[in-house]
């Protein structure tokens, strides 16, 4: 694979185009002209991309054959069958949404997603329960949803209460330019999940900044999220009462 598919990988994943990714990295978009153009990453590129996204295989970028990691979330494969779906006794065409409204107020479509079963975003700051994770197709009404959580807590009150449902769409990748007031699940490097408004004060800053509906609600260490903590962030789409 030649540096310019590489670096054009790491563009789709995590940014808008080659400048956006120099300044995510810190160096200037001629340098990254520059790899693509000899089709070779020195290696104070390599180590600026690593420094960013350390999930990312060394010997990849060094023009080995790994390929790239596999992202966040590593939930079963869609197409395999679990035992939390056998358990519940839950199918495609049972599982419906009710009493549902939509983050953006976007129409209505036809397309499947899959629940995840055993683990529960946070909407506060309290540990959450280990459990194995499954999927279960859901009917959703929306093309960009990939999965949905059920979530607990009472930080992101009157917006999403305890035990609703919300509908997120792909990873968005490291670092992304979060849209003002709107919420998101937000995974963490220890496996954490919660759903928070997060808002990114810079590349100089070594915090992302967390906040959250509920004006009564205190975020432990004042909302700050250490970037080196973070993992991915999904977008909420939809938030559900219930499925």
């Amino acid at each position: 694979m030649s540096v310019e598919e590489k670096i054009g990988i790491l563009v789709e994943r995590y940014c808008r185009n080659r400048s956006h990714l120099a300044d995510m990295i810190g160096v200037t978009p001629q340098a990254v002209n520059n790899w693509v153009y000899r089709d070779r990453i020195p290696r104070r590129g390599i180590d600026a991309i690593m420094a960013r996204f350390p999930e990312i295989d060394r010997e990849w970028l060094r023009g080995g054959s790994t390929p790239l990691s596999s992202g966040p979330l590593p939930l079963p494969d869609d197409d395999e069958e679990t035992d939390d779906s056998l358990a519940l006794g839950i199918d495609n065409d049972t599982l419906r949404k009710s009493e549902s409204h939509y983050a953006d107020g976007t129409p209505q479509g036809n397309a499947s997603a899959y629940l995840v079963t055993g683990l529960q975003p946070s909407l506060g700051d309290g540990p959450q329960t280990e459990a194995r994770e499954g999927l279960v197709p859901v009917q959703m009404p929306r093309k960009d949803i990939k999965y949905v959580f059920q979530c607990h807590g009472d930080s992101m009150l009157p917006r999403i209460q305890d035990g609703d449902y919300v509908g997120v769409g792909e990873a968005l990748g490291r670092y992304e330019e979060f849209r003002q007031g709107e919420p998101y699940l937000i995974q963490t490097t220890d496996g954490r999940l919660m759903v928070k408004k997060v808002q990114d004060p810079g590349p100089t800053s070594p915090f992302l900044l967390l906040s959250t509906e509920n004006p009564n609600y205190q975020l432990a260490d004042g909302g700050r999220l250490a970037k080196s903590d973070f993992r991915a962030a999904y977008r909420v789409i939809m938030i559900m009462r219930n499925i």
